[in-house]
């Protein structure tokens, strides 16, 4: 329910404690604990407004940010890209998020002409191999029921199809191992900055007290035999989003990746 806030309402007491203007107000929101409910009361004119709201912590606050930005990116894709190129962001290289890139795979993915594959802000898991298994199947062969359509083998085949896949500073771990395997199968086009340099496995035990440790335990190297860990990932086409783009609402970074397809598809 939209809450009567408006630009030039000013913030004069929280829970009925009065602001001070020259105090940090987040000392009156920082608490030990979530409040179901909290009480804002705003100056407009001459008259106090007190609103209640309930408050989300930090965390899911920047997992809402997260998403309104990938919802951002799909709609950008969708409009510059008329529809035309498929975009799968995935936020870490778990279960979950490898679920998620099968599904949008399987139902947008196959519809459209291209794939923009989006690993930024990647933090990593141990998915590469099915991800790039999938992303490397190209057709064999056609087949089709008495009096039906023509369609592939096998089912889905994105390697057929222009791909870009783009990475920044904050790809990291499985993320770098996913986009070493892209470039090396040739898959497509990397775009974007070089990766975190943070790939490593790690192995794990409880102790006797209930803590537990972890040590690093695989390294991860490309064919010729660099150390991932020291040498990143390199992009094809090296892009670089700024602050300043980010607060003028571009993404210098996606747009190249549309583009690039785009001139492909032509």
């Amino acid at each position: 329910m939209d809450k009567d806030i408006r630009p030039g309402d000013r913030l004069v007491k929280v829970n009925a404690t009065a602001v001070v203007p020259r105090n940090n107000r987040e000392q009156y929101l920082i608490q030990p604990s979530l409040d179901e409910e909290i009480s804002l009361t705003f100056l407009r004119g001459q008259e106090e407004r007190t609103v209640k709201i309930h408050p989300a912590s930090t965390f899911a606050i920047n997992d809402l940010l997260y998403d309104e930005w990938e919802a951002g990116c799909q709609k950008r894709v969708d409009e510059l890209g008329k529809n035309k190129i498929a975009y799968v962001h995935m936020k870490d290289m778990t279960g979950n998020s490898l679920d998620h890139f099968l599904k949008q795979m399987v139902s947008e993915g196959w519809q459209r002409d291209a794939l923009i594959l989006d690993l930024r802000y990647n933090t990593g898991g141990n998915v590469h191999d099915k991800v790039l298994q999938f992303l490397s199947q190209k057709p064999y062969l056609q087949w089709k029921y008495r009096e039906g359509q023509l369609s592939p083998q096998p089912n889905f085949t994105p390697g057929a199809k222009p791909i870009v896949l783009l990475v920044n500073e904050p790809s990291l771990s499985d993320a770098e191992m996913t986009t070493e395997g892209f470039k090396r199968l040739k898959l497509g086009t990397v775009v974007g900055t070089e990766t975190y340099r943070w790939i490593i496995f790690t192995s794990g035990k409880g102790l006797v007290d209930g803590s537990f440790y972890r040590l690093p335990s695989w390294g991860c190297y490309s064919l010729d035999g660099g150390d991932l860990e020291v040498t990143g990932v390199k992009p094809d086409v090296y892009v670089k989003n700024t602050f300043k783009d980010r607060l003028e609402n571009k993404d210098p970074q996606l747009d190249k990746a549309i583009e690039l397809i785009l001139g492909k598809m032509r």
